[in-house]
């Protein structure tokens, strides 16, 4: 080990003992049989220059930006490194090249680190935020977004970069959201549910406090050029700056991709781009996104993952709200169909002279301006309380629901149990956002129940078209549709019961009377199964699963535990098949 005496040169005033500095190079003081010697480390002087705490919301890293001067007198360029690098020390080669070479020591990256952490400058600690959305930081509820509060440092990636918060607008600049109630750009069936979507999403944090998260996405459905991702791209720019060729996520995207991103976007409205596949293989690709976009929303539950030590990491499920675009509605599972709100768009229903005045508004800040606006009022109106805010979002969810649910049943309209949930939600948005321009003196009393009634109407309208849709999805439907497809085509047929025997062909599927259906069980369903899979439709519920649900609903008849029955052909042959009720297999349509 080279030695070096101690001479008056050296320089106490960057490190703790026993690091010191001598001509731009780092040396460690030794004791050795009772006298101090220097020991060099590197031919560089590398101090600290912050610590950074990333927090992602669920979990927190460290990071260290570091400084160096080397001994030729270059300043290195500044590297900042992760609390796994500054362990290993394997960054000063890759960073720095031939200037971060140390000394052939033993432990010398570990002493060059611990000197690193010991440096007696100022250092700088701070906490940078990766998630947006509502946070108690020192007692007190903050919104976190980049560019919203200079004094808190909020970072996204990749195209996740152009949500911002602007300063506040004034308070005139509130009539132009007042004007998007009325048939502005858009009419009113389109403009509202997405309206309450987006000041919904500043809501979600207190709503997953009360234990009732909002489970659903909002699904803009439309040709191309119906301007479906320009209106979206619009709605989000109440939450930074976006056009419809930079929205945040595509279903060109992995399932993966998507999953990360929407974890980061925590209150706030995010869109899923361009539901449109080309071929058979991309088409099954985008159901199976457009599925896991469901469940992702309708669960609020991430996936489980394991880190490189095999180790479960904790879940990141979707904290947002969302909308989806796309050229017609996915065929999914129904209760991946009942987590969607569809919003229909025709070519002309965009007015594009009233449009490009609210694109001005979002690429000014104008409309970012009103959100902020908007999220200050909960703050100053309703977080003094938190207690009873989320006791107040509880009870209108509550009521909400039930009068939907009434509202449902006395029109008669078929709906899963998810879409009460949904309704409620919407409303609650819709709520907030007219109780803020009601207290904001833009409209009045009367002219917030007026809107109220008319947002009902639309979206009770709304979910009697996507029952519609959410039937036509369910398994036994889809059988009796598909099978009286088979039959009415000729390709399949069904003989006659009682009539005279005749050599039975392989497109037989079974026999028939005036009241009911004697079908071949495994022919049925492998038929419908071909014939789904033929026009580029799922149809992957087992035999017994199906046989099941059509007993259930009452299509199958059998008075045994089992599902079919015995009977004997034409032939006077005993054969086992499932016994079909007519009148309930046609009212499936």
């Amino acid at each position: 080990m080279a030695e070096e005496k101690i001479e008056d040169a050296i320089d106490k005033s960057l490190y703790d003992s026993p690091y010191v500095v001598k001509n731009n190079c780092l040396y460690e003081m030794v004791n050795v049989k009772d006298q101090v010697i220097l020991v060099k480390l590197a031919d560089f002087v590398p101090v600290l220059v912050a610590e950074i705490t990333r927090d992602d919301g669920t979990e927190q890293t460290k990071q260290f930006k570091v400084s160096a001067i080397h001994k030729s007198g270059i300043t290195l360029p500044e590297v900042t490194v992760s609390a796994e690098e500054m362990q290993s020390m394997k960054w000063l080669l890759n960073r720095w090249g031939a200037y971060g070479t140390t000394q052939p020591k033993q432990n010398v990256l570990s002493k060059i680190c611990h000197a690193i952490l010991s440096t007696k400058t100022v250092v700088e600690f701070r906490t940078v935020y990766l998630q947006t959305g509502w946070k108690k930081i020192n007692g007190e509820y903050v919104f976190l977004m980049p560019n919203a509060q200079r004094q808190i440092s909020v970072e996204l990636q990749g195209k996740l970069k152009n949500y911002s918060l602007s300063n506040k607008c004034s308070q005139d600049d509130l009539i132009y959201l007042s004007a998007m109630l009325e048939n502005s750009f858009a009419a009113q069936n389109i403009m509202l549910p997405l309206l309450s979507i987006a000041f919904l999403c500043p809501l979600n944090h207190f709503l997953k406090i009360a234990e009732y998260e909002p489970k659903f996405v909002i699904a803009l459905i439309g040709k191309t050029g119906s301007r479906k991702s320009t209106l979206a791209a619009l709605f989000l720019s109440f939450f930074g700056k976006f056009l419809a060729s930079d929205l945040p996520m595509s279903f060109h995207d992995t399932a993966n991709s998507i999953l990360s991103n929407i974890y980061y976007l925590k209150d706030v409205l995010t869109c899923i781009d361009d539901f449109h596949p080309s071929g058979m293989f991309h088409e099954q690709e985008m159901k199976s996104i457009a599925q896991n976009i469901s469940r992702y929303y309708g669960d609020r539950i991430g996936r489980a993952r394991l880190n490189s030590k095999a180790k479960l990491q904790s879940s990141r499920p979707p904290t947002g709200n969302a909308i989806i675009t796309a050229e017609y509605i996915p065929e999914i599972s129904v209760s991946g169909a009942a987590r969607y709100f569809n919003i229909e768009l025709n070519e002309n229903d965009v007015q594009l002279d009233e449009l490009s005045e609210y694109q001005q508004l979002a690429n000014n800040g104008t409309l970012c301006g009103i959100m902020r606006l908007y999220i200050d009022w909960i703050k100053d109106v309703y977080l003094v309380d938190e207690n009873s805010f989320v006791k107040m979002l509880e009870d209108m969810f509550l009521k909400y629901r039930s009068d939907f649910i009434n509202a449902l049943c006395r029109s008669k309209i078929k709906f899963h149990n998810r879409t009460p949930d949904m309704l409620a939600h919407l409303k609650i948005g819709f709520s907030f956002l007219l109780m803020f321009l009601n207290m904001n003196e833009q409209i009045t009393k009367s002219e917030l129940d007026k809107f109220e009634k008319v947002f009902d109407e639309i979206i009770l309208k709304a979910i009697s078209s996507n029952a519609e849709i959410i039937a036509l999805e369910n398994p036994t439907t889809k059988f009796c549709e598909k099978l009286r497809s088979l039959i009415d085509s000729g390709r399949c047929y069904v003989e006659i019961r009682g009539a005279e025997s005749s050599p039975r062909k392989k497109n037989c599927l079974g026999l028939q009377d005036d009241d009911y259906y004697y079908l071949f069980a495994d022919a049925a369903h492998s038929e419908v199964r071909k014939l789904c899979a033929e026009q580029g439709e799922h149809f992957t519920i087992s035999k017994n699963e199906l046989l099941r649900q059509l007993r259930k609903d009452g299509t199958l008849i059998s008075r045994t535990s089992r599902n079919t029955i015995s009977i004997r052909d034409n032939s006077n042959t005993v054969i086992n098949v499932i016994m079909l009720d007519k009148r309930k297999f046609y009212s499936e349509r």
